[in-house]
């Protein structure tokens, strides 16, 4: 299922811990492959198509969001946090679905992209991942706004540390399976060494989702360009397509196209895109004996 089938959602990143665990750190600053853990959540949820992005946590954490609030009182848990970025998103700009997503994911894009992929699978609120071993992921979901605003509404004074699992739980949720690597977090120094490690080793070698949404925010910010303007999922199709309907040299080429005449206002990102491909298999049936 793609972004466009989910067309209507916002985003609560929670990143209000204590990092207890990373020796007292918040995991908002901790820095994974040049980026902050927060930034990179962010991001994941703007890429696959969040209308507004809402952090809670310490307002530093809010750069690169919408906005930035405290849950009431600080270190009260995520369902206390979950409570204030909806009543934050209520009072702008709110929507029937709500993405809800850890600061501490390793690779935030791949775990929003098996959201949204799978959104056609949800149960009436919603979905959310389950490792491989098993364990639900409560903070790697797609919930139905109003589902999870009566959690916390009946919980009411009782918010501060409540366990999400209890609360949510009673709610009907589809389970998405995914393996260990999707849905790994960082909650401890081990972790955050290896996850550091494993990325030094993958990108020797080639570049994962989120590698790429790194790659992106860099190359946007050297050429003085907007990185929310790029939907990586769009121009990666589009470049698969011609690679597979015309020839393999022709994918960077067209996607080269493709930036100047977006620069050139000729259309916008999907449209012209889709353009693009169309135009692809049209000399696929035009050049049967050409294409590689």
């Amino acid at each position: 299922m793609s972004t466009r089938q989910l067309a209507n959602f916002n985003a609560l990143v929670l990143a209000g811990g204590r990092g207890s665990r990373l020796g007292g750190e918040g995991k908002a600053e901790i820095e994974l492959h040049g980026q902050r853990l927060v930034d990179r959540v962010v991001a994941a949820a703007r890429t696959t198509g969040a209308l507004r992005v809402v952090v809670v946590g310490p307002d530093s954490a809010g750069a690169k969001a919408d906005s930035v609030l405290r849950e009431d009182p600080p270190f009260a848990g995520p369902l206390a946090g979950i409570a204030a970025g909806l009543a934050e998103l209520a009072a702008s700009a709110g929507s029937e679905w709500t993405m809800v997503l850890a600061c501490d994911l390793q690779r935030p894009v791949a775990v929003a992209t098996a959201l949204i992929n799978d959104f056609g699978q949800r149960a009436a609120d919603g979905l959310l991942l389950v490792d491989a071993q098993g364990h639900t992921q409560w903070l790697a979901g797609i919930y139905r706004t109003s589902a999870l605003a009566s959690v916390c509404a009946e919980l009411g004074g009782n918010l501060v540390n409540a366990p999400v699992r209890r609360a949510l739980n009673q709610l009907q949720l589809a389970r998405v399976p995914v393996d260990d690597e999707t849905s790994s977090d960082i909650d401890t120094p081990q972790a955050l060494e290896s996850a550091r490690q494993n990325g030094r080793k993958a990108m020797a070698q080639h570049l994962p989702p989120e590698a790429l949404n790194d790659w992106l925010e860099a190359a946007a910010k050297e050429l003085g360009l907007d990185s929310g303007e790029v939907d990586i999922a769009t121009v990666l199709d589009a470049a698969k397509h011609v690679a597979h309907e015309v020839a393999r040299p022709a994918a960077p080429l067209s996607t080269f196209l493709l930036g100047l005449a977006l620069g050139s206002s000729k259309g916008d990102l999907p449209g012209l895109s889709e353009q693009l491909v169309s135009r692809a298999h049209r000399w696929a049936d035009e050049h049967p004996e050409g294409t590689t």
